[in-house]
């Protein structure tokens, strides 16, 4: 799986892909900081990152559209469904090497609550929170478009099916809004991953709400590795 990470990893920054991502993202999030905390003179991060997870919707697919469908296309899957390594490390090498990169970009973000703490009040505990939930947040948008990736040879179908299932995710907490029936709605509440980082927000580490999001990852890492099991017994 190493080899597996390594591989996909590097490709990113052998590629422009990785650069193009880490450009988008780190000029999206200065933008923000900039409106959102220096414009406001506030050392609460909570509104820059909704601000951000409402982006990431539309950047993130860049790591994932080209995951398992770029080697599908070219055919040098079949190496991969041939090799030594189980079906199951070879999703999870690649999947933890598009996190791998959203994670640099991450921390590179790490400047700003620096900032903010040497010039003013940074609540450490909000944001600890806000960042543990929007790497989660973001680590099941990426298992969503890993999935997608392995469905298709395509990266434009794959990044198109990608955006229709975030797109999706997030209309599940505006239904619910709108569904008279409460029971109803605090199920669509509750199985939307948007909401669940209201929690992060207040910097509380809500377990139940950190398993929810771990068990979203596993559920789509699981699809994507039945997708490749069936290929490879064929």
């Amino acid at each position: 799986m190493k080899a597996i990470f390594n591989r996909e990893f590097n490709s990113y920054f052998n590629s422009m892909l990785g650069y193009v991502f880490l450009t988008i993202f780190l000029l999206l999030t200065g933008v923000m900081f900039y409106m959102v905390n220096i414009g406001y003179m506030t050392a609460s991060m909570t509104s820059f990152f909704a601000t951000v997870n409402n982006a990431a919707v539309f950047f993130l697919p860049l790591l994932t559209m080209r995951l398992f469908s770029e080697d599908r296309k070219l055919k040098t899957d079949q190496l991969l469904l041939t090799s030594p390594v189980s079906t199951g490390e070879m999703v999870v090498g690649k999947y933890l090497a598009s996190l791998g990169v959203l994670v640099v970009g991450t921390a590179i973000t790490l400047v700003y609550p620096i900032i903010i703490a040497f010039s003013g009040n940074l609540p450490v505990a909000e944001t600890i929170g806000c960042y543990v939930g929007f790497i989660l947040l973001c680590g099941v948008i990426l298992s969503i478009g890993a999935f997608m990736s392995s469905l298709t040879e395509s990266q434009i179908v794959a990044a198109i099916a990608t955006y229709g299932a975030l797109i999706f995710t997030i209309m599940l907490g505006s239904v619910a809004s709108f569904v008279p029936n409460e029971v109803i709605s605090q199920i669509l509440l509750w199985l939307s991953p948007m909401q669940r980082f209201a929690d992060f927000t207040l910097g509380i580490l809500n377990f139940e709400s950190i398993i929810y999001y771990i068990s979203l990852i596993g559920l789509f890492l699981f699809f994507t590795t039945m997708v490749f099991e069936k290929r490879r017994l064929k």
